[in-house]
């Protein structure tokens, strides 16, 4: 009976073992989860302002564009505006 309780005590100690290894894993993987999170919440505000920049680029060109064939800004012949 005792050699049994010895066996069932070793296997006890390596469950705990598993256990706690199991929760550090887990723990480590909450941890890279987090960073992943806080990462892509970076990467898509960067993204919103790269988004906005080139709306604003994009503005900008069609405004200089306007602004070319706009009479008054053109150079008159003579030297005279």
């Amino acid at each position: 009976m005792t050699q049994q309780g010895a066996v069932l005590q070793g296997y006890n100690n390596e469950l705990v073992k598993c256990i706690e290894d199991l929760c550090m894993q887990k723990e480590e993987l909450n941890k890279q989860i987090q960073e992943a999170k806080e990462e892509k919440k970076r990467l898509q505000h960067q993204i919103q302002i790269l988004d906005s920049s080139r709306t604003l680029l994009n503005v900008l060109k069609k405004e200089v564009g306007s602004l070319k064939h706009t009479p008054e800004l053109k150079t008159n012949k003579g030297g005279k505006l």
